[in-house]
């Protein structure tokens, strides 16, 4: 049995993040989020395609708000949410689970949410598994358990236990890779011209063959052979939009960056034509960045990007039916009124 190498001690370095609340057999933890670690309440808009309700609060707060839990029966639900001073009901956002039959009064049934939950309270560290708003595995860590796991080799694996902590710190780094490097943009060759395609999530545009579910994403973090989040490169011919490549990306530093290619026959099958998927299974309003690319002279990954122009297209069954060119300097918070309506309206739906 080949061991894996644990990354967590590698993650990158931000400014720390305020913590979400978690209650759970009557303790109050709190619920560590970062770049990837997002808070549940974010990927519930992410997974929904819906617009994100919130708005930075600080560098020490990204996401816009500090949102309570609570474990019940094995099960995850959103208690409140606090943005600044003022604390209101899920249903305030928007918030609703799937099947509400086992909503606790305002308490929402997080069953969008599948992922880890990493927690803390005093030098004891608490990891959950949820899929589906259900806690499948949970595990507290004390300070000796991470020092054991650290010297972890082949003769450790009798020890049931201590694999299974293992384990889940390995589930753990994988899930918070994939979401680290989730928003990185596709590329797209359109007119001869190369540019940076997205949803208006921000989201790889392939993850909406699996409705927005990254449980159907055949390398999402529970596949301990491969993974990582998906990074394409689309092409148009014909006003029809085709699929070209796919690859993984992993990693959570700013020096580097794990790529690992698919074949398109592993997730399409029969429906490679001549190296290309036709993405019949887009359908909404879409961008395309173009601009000036150049590697970032600190933080290697990653690409400084200029914007030059942007295009906005409506896509149906993958075939483009308008398409709008606007310049980088265009105020997108004051539209002009004189602007074509229909452009007005894609914008809308985009934000």
């Amino acid at each position: 049995m080949i061991l894996i190498v644990l990354t967590c001690s590698n993650y990158v370095r931000a400014t720390v993040q305020v913590p979400d609340y978690l209650y759970y057999n009557g303790k109050k933890l709190t619920l560590h989020t970062s770049w990837g670690h997002p808070s549940p309440l974010q990927t519930y808009y992410y997974q929904n395609n819906l617009g994100y309700p919130f708005t930075m609060l600080g560098t020490a707060n990204y996401r816009g708000h500090v949102a309570t839990w609570e474990i019940v029966d094995d099960k995850l639900f959103l208690k409140e949410i606090l943005v600044r001073d003022s604390v209101f009901v899920p249903q305030k956002y928007g918030v609703k689970s799937q099947n509400d039959e086992h909503n606790r009064g305002n308490s929402v049934f997080a069953d969008w949410f599948c992922g880890m939950i990493t927690c803390q309270e005093n030098k004891n560290s608490y990891f959950f598994y949820v899929r589906y708003g259900e806690v499948k595995t949970s595990d507290t860590f004390s300070e000796k358990d991470f020092k054991k796991i650290r010297k972890i080799s082949a003769k450790d694996t009798t020890n049931h236990e201590l694999m299974r902590k293992y384990f889940t710190l390995v589930l753990n780094d994988n899930y918070v890779s994939y979401y680290f490097r989730l928003n990185e943009e596709d590329n797209v060759f359109i007119n001869g011209q190369k540019g940076r395609f997205t949803n208006k999530i921000g989201n790889s545009p392939l993850l909406e063959f699996y409705s927005n579910d990254h449980m159907k994403f055949p390398y999402n973090w529970e596949n301990f052979e491969k993974n990582g989040a998906p990074n394409c490169t689309w092409s148009v011919v014909d006003n029809k939009v085709y699929l070209d490549q796919v690859q993984l990306y992993s990693g959570t530093s700013f020096f580097k960056m794990r790529k690992d290619s698919v074949d398109l026959i592993n997730l399409f099958e029969d429906n490679v034509v001549n190296n290309k998927v036709f993405a019949d299974w887009l359908n909404g309003v879409y961008r395309i960045k173009y601009g000036k690319e150049k590697v970032d002279a600190i933080f290697p990954a990653f690409k400084e990007f200029t914007p030059t122009e942007y295009v906005y297209l409506r896509i149906k069954d993958g075939v483009i039916e308008e398409l709008y060119t606007v310049p980088s300097d265009f105020n997108f918070r004051n539209i002009p009124e004189d602007i074509d309506p229909k452009l007005k309206q894609i914008l809308d739906e985009f934000r």
